[in-house]
């Protein structure tokens, strides 16, 4: 017997993990840029296309150009375009600068950036890469 007893504690509960909301977004079609429509109706996509949207609309937006959108909202990937940096540079500040455009909007919807390829002529800069969702994997070309 001890003069100072150990007693467990009742085990606490973890709390829930919160329940990542579903993904949302007015269908769009990125090679036309407007709406896509059902029966003349514009109509809600869920899921992995939802997220396929909200990442293709991060690159037609440049950060801190717009004031309507949060600074952490949109990419920095212009001035790679028009430079003469070797294709290692452009490659290494891309997938940097691609991955810093997507995980401050969203980084609970995108957990990894995949196989990043980018293409560099002139005055125009092209990346393609998936991205990995908890709906699954999205290919992206912007």
């Amino acid at each position: 017997m001890s003069l100072f007893p150990f007693i467990d504690p009742p085990a606490a509960e973890e709390p829930a993990a919160a329940e990542l909301p579903v993904a949302r977004e007015w269908a769009w079609d990125v090679d036309k840029c407007e709406f896509k429509t059902r029966n003349g109706r514009i109509y809600i996509v869920e899921g992995k296309e939802a997220v396929k949207i909200w990442i293709w609309k991060i690159f037609q937006t440049s950060r801190y150009r717009h004031l309507i959108y949060s600074w952490d909202y949109g990419h920095e990937l212009e001035p790679l375009v028009g430079k003469r940096y070797s294709n290692a540079v452009i490659q290494s500040e891309a997938e940097r600068l691609v991955k810093e455009a997507i995980w401050p909007t969203l980084e609970d919807y995108v957990t990894d950036i995949r196989n990043l390829a980018v293409s560099a002529e002139k005055d125009i800069l092209c990346t393609d890469f998936t991205a990995v969702t908890p709906y699954g994997e999205v290919e992206i070309s912007v």
